[in-house]
């Protein structure tokens, strides 16, 4: 996002006596990674989300509702897809990042999309997921 010699960090959370925190289910992943690991599992993940304009989906009237499902699954055009710019900027900063991203399409509904992560280790295809959420809210933040 700041590009030059920026990095971004993913930290795993600990309590002070450095075992993992309740809520750290990436160590509860590691262990079963390293039961099952000699198997060299790999994993594809997508990440469905929606973009909300108030309390509204983004491309949705203000008043009532958008037309019925159709064009907007795989879309093109103004009348069908909102939000593209967002989802472009999001894609960029994270293959900026050496992230797996892999693709990225238009739903069901307006302002809906998803990205897609993978194909990757158990380990890097989470961990990258969070790294690419982040990334997403953080490139919305830009866009209002």
């Amino acid at each position: 996002i700041r590009g030059g010699a920026d990095v971004l960090v993913l930290c795993e959370v600990l309590d002070t006596d450095l075992t993992p925190h309740p809520s750290n289910t990436r160590a509860e992943l590691r262990s079963v990674v390293e039961r099952f690991g000699a198997q060299e599992p790999v994993f594809g993940i997508e990440q469905e989300y929606t973009f909300f304009r108030g309390s509204r989906p983004l491309g949705f009237p203000e008043n009532g509702f958008p037309a019925a499902q159709g064009g907007y699954y795989c879309g093109v055009g103004a009348d069908e897809i909102f939000g593209r710019e967002i989802v472009e900027a999001h894609l960029a900063h994270c293959l900026a990042a050496g992230l797996g991203i892999c693709g990225i399409n238009a739903e069901v509904m307006p302002g809906q999309w998803e990205f897609q992560v993978g194909p990757l280790s158990p380990l890097e295809v989470s961990d990258q997921l969070w790294v690419a959420r982040w990334l997403l809210y953080r490139t919305a933040e830009d866009f209002g």
